[in-house]
């Protein structure tokens, strides 16, 4: 959004298990992946950081890093992204916002836009945003004061809830219809988003 300035952090390392270890990160709709499609969402950021293998593709400006030891938990792979945020940003400088995003959003373009305006119009005592959809809050469909979203995931993240983490920021929630907040978890989802399997990957025979 033009005025604001934010960065990205995309989690895209998890084991994919119920998709039979097919990467999430790699379902393809129309020749781009669910994880290109997330990515498209947050082109304006000034650091786009994306957790995940090292056989991920990712555009020559997005960072990859990793959490150690690999499939500890979207906590333990918030607090890596951070960490390559806090890094690489231009000059030191994080005091700005940070989109907080799963790599299985495939109405990400859609959902961001309502993020980042209320991230626009926000007073200096808001922690951060999250989506809510259906009653049901969104983790990982977020945004957070840079900052204030490092402090949070200190200690020990490893297979941590996400939500202990988060709730220490007190977020906002913004209503989202839950078909543009809805995540990819399942052969079916993936199916009704329109994404199919990678060329060359060998879905397990137990789709769900």
């Amino acid at each position: 959004m033009k005025g604001l300035t934010f960065s990205a952090l995309v989690l895209a390392g998890g084991r994919s298990s119920r998709l039979g270890g097919v990467p999430k990160a790699l379902l393809t709709r129309e020749g781009s992946t669910l994880l290109g499609t997330v990515l498209a969402a947050c082109e304006g950021a000034v650091t786009r950081v994306v957790v995940g293998p090292a056989t991920l593709p990712l555009p020559a400006d997005v960072i990859l890093t990793r959490e150690e030891p690999p499939f500890s938990g979207p906590a333990a792979g918030i607090s890596a992204g951070l960490a390559a945020l806090a890094k690489y940003q231009q000059g030191g400088q994080i005091d700005h916002w940070a989109l907080l995003l799963s790599c299985d959003l495939p109405h990400a373009r859609t959902a961001v836009p309502h993020l980042l305006a209320a991230a626009a119009s926000a007073p200096q005592s808001t922690a951060g945003f999250r989506a809510i959809a259906g009653g049901v809050p969104q983790h990982l469909l977020g945004i957070y004061r840079l900052p204030s979203l490092i402090k949070a995931f200190t200690g020990d993240t490893a297979n941590a809830s996400v939500h202990r983490f988060l709730k220490l920021l007190a977020p906002t929630d913004v209503p989202l219809e839950r078909q543009i907040a809805a995540d990819v978890d399942t052969w079916d989802d993936a199916a009704s988003a329109g994404f199919t399997a990678p060329p060359g990957a060998n879905p397990a025979q137990n789709q769900e």
